[in-house]
């Protein structure tokens, strides 16, 4: 039996925690956590290392990968720091904060033979993967993407997540991302998305955009169209919907349903924010063990010409 890859884990906050506990506590066999570098120093379990500083991590050499779940603006620092001392990199969405430094971490990755491992959780939804495999011989002509949610809810507004120099935006390329990873994971590879207007508004107070409206275009004759609202405080929304060959698809990922004009496909008891990580891991650890490398930029692409193209609007 091969033996688990040796992880260090780079940012403890939310979602670090969320990765910790889907190494930990998923019965997974792929990955042994290893050590974690946060800024802030926190207990826990004494078989892992704990540094405040990230750059001593790296220095470990009995650590082989990384996962780099720290704040959009550190991304690029990180990954390009990781790869050219010899590790393979997880980096949570957005990978970075632009098309460019992907570009720039794909090319430090080929460069050192390492591989990079850009990540989308949503894509690992059990709903999602029920979905590429019905839609893939399928003519799609048309998506339509629905998310809505209180954001803060979930996040403290005075949090980074809400600071465009740290986020890089707002509900667009924080969640928005989701929604196309969804997107682009179905569609073939060939097929490219292509910005047609966008929209965005803020609300009071906020210095991101919490609503964001896109139309795009897709293929040779496909129109989608992607809404978002972030001060929704009704039930929430995640759905994406394609339609294709006259029949209309539907993933929604809150009540994890993959639907077929309105017929329930498939239900998934098991699906959960967890669970979705497990997946990441378990395709993660699939490709280290191929040396191939997972490079999707298509999503930010899209996400930075809506905001070169779009006009912002504030609202109460």
């Amino acid at each position: 039996m091969k033996s688990p890859y040796a992880l260090g884990l780079i940012g403890f906050g939310n979602i670090g925690k969320i990765h910790h506990d889907a190494l930990t506590k998923s019965g997974q066999t792929d990955f042994q956590l290893k050590a974690i570098a946060d800024l802030s120093t926190q207990s826990v379990d004494d078989s892992v290392e704990f540094y405040d500083d990230y750059r001593e991590l790296l220095k470990n050499p009995n650590i082989q990968a990384v996962s780099i779940n720290t704040p959009p603006n550190t991304h690029h620092q990180l990954v390009m720091d990781a790869l050219r001392v010899g590790k393979h990199v997880l980096v949570e969405k957005p990978p970075a904060l632009t098309v460019a430094q992907c570009e720039e971490m794909t090319v430090c990755a080929n460069q050192q033979e390492r591989v990079l491992f850009m990540s989308f959780h949503a894509r690992s939804n059990l709903c999602v993967e029920a979905a590429k495999r019905e839609l893939v011989d399928k003519n799609i002509e048309g998506i339509d993407m629905q998310y809505s949610e209180y954001a803060p809810n979930y996040h403290d507004t005075s949090g980074w997540i809400f600071n465009p120099e740290i986020a890089g935006g707002g509900v667009l390329i924080d969640s928005g991302i989701n929604a196309l990873s969804v997107v682009t994971y179905v569609l073939p590879d060939w097929v490219s998305l292509s910005v047609k207007d966008a929209k965005f508004k803020k609300a009071e107070g906020f210095k991101v955009e919490t609503q964001a409206h896109v139309g795009f275009s897709f293929g040779s004759k496909g129109f989608g169209t992607l809404s978002m609202d972030w001060m929704n405080k009704g039930p929430e929304v995640r759905q994406v919907t394609f339609t294709a060959d006259g029949d209309t698809y539907a993933v929604d990922i809150v009540k994890n349903i993959f639907s077929k004009n309105g017929e329930v496909r498939m239900k998934s008891l098991n699906s959960s924010l967890n669970s979705e990580y497990r997946g990441v891991y378990k395709d993660f650890a699939r490709h280290l063990a191929e040396r191939k490398s997972l490079i999707s930029i298509k999503e930010l692409a899209f996400i930075q010409e809506a905001y070169r193209q779009g006009n912002i609007e504030f609202f109460l």
